[in-house]
Protein backbone atom coordinates (compact mmCIF):
# COMPACT_ATOMS: atom_id res chain seq x y z
CA UNK A 1 0.00 0.00 0.00
CA UNK A 2 2.28 2.48 -0.96
CA UNK A 3 2.46 5.21 -2.87
CA UNK A 4 4.99 5.28 -6.10
CA UNK A 5 2.56 7.86 -7.84
CA UNK A 6 4.64 9.55 -10.55
CA UNK A 7 7.88 8.28 -9.29
CA UNK A 8 11.37 7.44 -11.70
CA UNK A 9 11.77 4.13 -11.01
CA UNK A 10 13.96 3.13 -13.97
CA UNK A 11 16.43 -0.08 -12.31
CA UNK A 12 14.36 -0.27 -9.18
CA UNK A 13 14.13 -3.72 -7.34
CA UNK A 14 11.02 -5.02 -6.16
CA UNK A 15 12.54 -8.65 -6.35
CA UNK A 16 10.74 -10.53 -4.07
CA UNK A 17 8.52 -8.11 -3.01
CA UNK A 18 4.54 -7.67 -2.06
CA UNK A 19 3.37 -4.70 -3.38
CA UNK A 20 -0.42 -5.34 -2.92
CA UNK A 21 -2.42 -2.30 -3.08
CA UNK A 22 0.29 0.09 -4.32
CA UNK A 23 0.08 3.01 -6.42
CA UNK A 24 2.32 3.13 -9.45
CA UNK A 25 0.00 5.25 -11.47
CA UNK A 26 2.23 7.35 -14.21
CA UNK A 27 5.53 5.66 -12.78
CA UNK A 28 8.16 4.91 -14.65
CA UNK A 29 9.14 1.47 -13.93
CA UNK A 30 11.32 0.50 -16.75
CA UNK A 31 14.29 -2.00 -16.81
CA UNK A 32 12.49 -2.93 -12.87
CA UNK A 33 13.27 -6.27 -11.47
CA UNK A 34 10.30 -7.77 -10.43
CA UNK A 35 11.17 -11.25 -9.84
CA UNK A 36 8.69 -13.12 -7.81
CA UNK A 37 6.61 -9.38 -7.31
CA UNK A 38 2.95 -9.72 -6.23
CA UNK A 39 1.13 -7.00 -7.45
CA UNK A 40 -2.81 -7.66 -6.11
CA UNK A 41 -4.62 -4.62 -5.92
CA UNK A 42 -2.10 -2.71 -7.41
CA UNK A 43 -2.54 0.11 -9.83
CA UNK A 44 -0.32 0.59 -12.97
CA UNK A 45 -2.34 2.90 -14.97
CA UNK A 46 -0.18 5.09 -16.81
CA UNK A 47 2.65 3.67 -16.10
CA UNK A 48 5.88 2.81 -17.77
CA UNK A 49 6.64 -0.99 -17.56
CA UNK A 50 9.27 -1.08 -20.36
CA UNK A 51 11.80 -3.79 -20.24
CA UNK A 52 10.89 -5.22 -16.99
CA UNK A 53 12.65 -8.26 -15.44
CA UNK A 54 10.06 -10.76 -14.74
CA UNK A 55 10.24 -14.43 -13.80
CA UNK A 56 8.11 -17.14 -13.81
CA UNK A 57 7.11 -16.37 -10.27
CA UNK A 58 5.84 -12.94 -11.06
CA UNK A 59 2.03 -12.25 -10.05
CA UNK A 60 0.04 -9.82 -11.96
CA UNK A 61 -3.45 -11.57 -10.27
CA UNK A 62 -5.57 -9.11 -8.96
CA UNK A 63 -3.75 -6.10 -10.23
CA UNK A 64 -6.23 -3.15 -9.86
CA UNK A 65 -5.69 -0.64 -12.88
CA UNK A 66 -3.14 -1.18 -16.32
CA UNK A 67 -5.17 1.30 -18.31
CA UNK A 68 -3.08 3.54 -20.51
CA UNK A 69 0.27 0.92 -19.28
CA UNK A 70 2.94 0.51 -21.70
CA UNK A 71 4.85 -2.92 -21.11
CA UNK A 72 6.83 -2.87 -24.53
CA UNK A 73 9.72 -5.47 -24.31
CA UNK A 74 8.93 -7.38 -21.38
CA UNK A 75 8.72 -11.07 -21.37
CA UNK A 76 6.07 -12.24 -19.47
CA UNK A 77 4.73 -15.88 -18.82
CA UNK A 78 2.01 -17.12 -21.30
CA UNK A 79 -0.46 -17.31 -18.39
CA UNK A 80 0.29 -13.76 -16.84
CA UNK A 81 -0.52 -11.92 -20.87
CA UNK A 82 -3.41 -14.10 -20.82
CA UNK A 83 -4.68 -12.62 -17.46
CA UNK A 84 -3.90 -8.87 -18.91
CA UNK A 85 -5.13 -9.10 -22.09
CA UNK A 86 -7.98 -10.10 -20.71
CA UNK A 87 -8.53 -7.79 -17.73
CA UNK A 88 -11.15 -5.02 -18.37
CA UNK A 89 -8.96 -1.98 -17.74
CA UNK A 90 -6.21 -3.27 -20.74
CA UNK A 91 -6.64 -0.66 -22.88
CA UNK A 92 -5.72 3.17 -23.59
CA UNK A 93 -2.23 4.76 -24.96
CA UNK A 94 0.48 5.81 -22.16
CA UNK A 95 0.62 9.53 -22.05
CA UNK A 96 4.66 9.28 -21.75
CA UNK A 97 5.32 7.03 -24.30
CA UNK A 98 1.89 7.31 -26.45
CA UNK A 99 1.99 3.04 -26.99
CA UNK A 100 -1.33 1.81 -26.92
CA UNK A 101 -1.76 -0.82 -23.63
CA UNK A 102 -2.74 -3.69 -25.70
CA UNK A 103 -0.43 -3.58 -28.25
CA UNK A 104 2.41 -3.41 -26.17
CA UNK A 105 1.39 -6.79 -24.07
CA UNK A 106 1.04 -8.28 -27.88
CA UNK A 107 -2.36 -9.11 -27.19
CA UNK A 108 -4.33 -11.37 -29.93
CA UNK A 109 -6.60 -8.69 -31.52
Amino acid sequence: DTDFRGANLVGASFFDATVDGSDFEGADMSLCNVEMAQFKRANLKNAVVREMYVSGATIFEGVKDIEGSDWSDTELRRDQKKYLCEHPTAKGTNPTTGVDTRESLMCLD
